[in-house]
C-alpha cells in the first residue's frame, strides 16, 4: 500500500482551511435549549461552489433553492439548520428559504444568493423562520477560526457525535487543506442519504474542476453505503474553495487535480465511514467488498443489493454467518454469475468455496462477526469487476429511535 501524500490535521474543523470562520448557536429550532441547531460557516474571499443533491424527487425547499444558487459564479457561506426539514410544508417553506438566506446575506454583506442553504430534521411542520431570524445576528457574531465544532454540532439530529475532519497536501509548494464536517444517522441510502456534509478547501481550482472533484469523490464514498433503504428529501453536499492556499489554481486534469481529488475522497470516505458507524441503533459496521464480476456496475449493483438487503443486515446484527442470504442477495441483483463460481469470507474465514460449504469455518465466522468493525468479501466469478460497500447492521433499537421520532 502507497504511503498517502496527505496529512490529518489535528482537531481539525471547517475553519483548519485558510480564510473560513464559522459558528453554531441554539436559535429555538429545538425545544431543547442546549441543543445547537443553527450552523453559519463563511468566508470573506469569494470562493467557487460545487455540490450534490438528493436524487429523491420530493425535494425539500432547501435543495431547490441550492441546486439553483450553485450555479451563481462566487459564494461566500453556508447557512445550516436542524430540527425541521422545511418540505412538504406547503408556501411558508419558502418563505423561510428567501427570509432567512436574505436575513444571513444582510449581516454578512454579501448577496442572498450568495449564501447556500441546507436543512435538516422533522418533515410537513411548519419553518419557525422569526426564532431563526432573530437569531442571526448572534450567529453572525459568534463566527470564528475556532468555530467550527460549533458549526457541525448546529446540524445534527438524531447523531450520537458530530463527524469533522481536515487533510492537508502540498500542491506546488503551498499547502492546501481540505475539511468537512457532516451529520447522518438514518435515513442514509445510496445516491444520497440522509446527510448533509459542508466542505471547505482554501484551494485555487476552478468551479468546473470543483464540480467535478465533488461529484466522482461522491459517488465513490457517499454513494457506496447504507444504513437503511430509505432516501431523504434533504441531502446534499456542498463545498466552497476560496483559493487562499495560493497554490497554482488548478486549471486541468493534470497531478495537482488528481490528487486534490484523492485528498478529497479521502476526506468523504472518513465522513462515511463515520456516519455509519454513528448509524441509528448500529452496532457492526462492515467493509463489503464484491470482487469477479464481469464489469464494475455488476459488483457494484451485487454489492448494493447486498448491504441494503434486510435480512442481511439482520444476519450481522446476530453476529451470524447465515451465507445463504448473500448469495441469495446476489441471485436477487440479477447479475448474471454462476453461483458454482461463488466464494464468501467472513474476514479470514471462508465459508464457501465455488459453492461449497467450508463448515469448520464458521465458529471463526461467527467470532468475526461478533466484532464492532469487519470486513466480508464476495467473489462471484473470475471478472475483474469490483466494488466496495460500507454498510450496517440492523437492531431493534433502530426502529425504536424511528418510532418515536416526531
Amino acid at each position: 500500500m502507497k504511503k498517502p501524500f496527505w496529512k490529518k490535521e489535528k482537531n481539525g474543523s471547517v475553519t483548519t482551511p485558510k480564510g473560513f470562520v464559522a459558528g453554531g448557536i441554539h436559535a429555538g429550532i429545538k425545544k431543547k435549549k442546549k441543543k445547537y441547531d443553527v450552523s453559519l460557516t463563511y468566508s470573506k474571499t469569494p470562493c467557487v461552489a460545487a455540490g450534490t443533491f438528493t436524487t429523491n424527487r420530493a425535494k425539500a425547499w432547501p435543495v431547490l433553492y441550492s441546486m439553483k444558487a450553485i450555479h451563481a459564479s462566487k459564494h461566500h457561506a453556508i447557512l445550516g439548520t436542524s430540527g425541521n426539514a422545511n418540505c412538504l410544508n406547503g408556501p411558508i417553506g419558502k418563505k423561510a428559504v428567501d427570509e432567512i438566506t436574505w436575513e444571513a446575506a444582510k449581516y454578512l454583506d454579501v448577496l442572498p444568493q450568495e449564501v447556500l442553504l441546507a436543512q435538516t430534521g422533522i418533515i410537513g411542520v411548519p419553518f419557525p423562520i422569526t426564532c431563526v431570524k432573530r437569531a442571526m445576528p448572534k450567529l453572525v457574531k459568534r463566527l470564528s477560526e475556532t468555530g467550527g465544532h460549533g458549526a457541525a454540532k448546529g446540524i445534527l439530529t438524531t447523531d450520537l457525535s458530530s463527524k469533522e475532519i481536515a487533510l492537508s497536501l502540498e500542491l506546488g509548494g503551498k499547502k492546501v487543506t481540505i475539511a468537512a464536517c457532516a451529520k447522518g444517522a438514518g435515513m442514509v441510502h445510496p445516491n444520497m442519504a440522509t446527510m448533509l456534509c459542508f466542505i471547505t478547501t482554501d484551494a485555487a481550482i476552478t468551479k468546473s474542476l470543483l464540480r467535478r472533484a465533488v461529484r466522482h469523490a461522491a459517488d465513490d464514498t457517499f454513494n457506496q453505503m447504507a444504513i437503511d433503504n430509505d432516501m431523504s428529501t434533504n441531502d446534499m453536499v456542498l463545498c466552497l474553495a476560496n483559493g487562499e492556499a495560493g497554490n497554482p489554481p488548478i486549471q486541468k486534469i493534470g497531478k495537482d487535480y488528481w490528487m486534490f481529488r484523492e485528498t478529497l475522497e479521502e476526506v468523504m470516505r472518513y465522513i462515511a465511514h463515520e456516519m455509519v458507524t454513528d448509524g441509528e441503533g448500529v452496532t457492526h459496521v462492515c467493509r463489503l467488498r464484491v470482487s469477479g464480476a464481469k464489469k464494475p456496475t455488476d459488483a457494484e449493483r451485487a454489492a448494493r443489493q447486498i448491504a441494503n438487503s434486510m435480512l442481511f443486515k439482520t444476519m450481522l446484527a446476530g453476529s451470524n454467518p447465515n451465507w445463504g442470504r448473500i448469495a441469495a442477495a446476489v441471485g436477487a441483483s440479477g447479475v448474471d454469475f454462476n453461483p458454482n463460481n461463488l466464494s464468501i469470507w467472513f474476514g479470514d474465514a471462508q465459508v464457501v468455496n465455488q459453492g461449497r460449504l467450508r463448515v469448520l469455518n464458521l465458529p471463526k465466522a461467527r467470532r468475526i462477526l461478533q466484532k464492532k468493525e469487519y470486513t466480508i468479501d464476495v467473489v462471484i466469478g473470475k471478472g475483474r469487476g469490483r466494488a466496495d460497500f460500507i454498510t450496517s447492521d440492523l437492531t431493534t433499537k433502530y426502529v425504536l429511535i424511528n418510532a418515536a421520532y416526531s
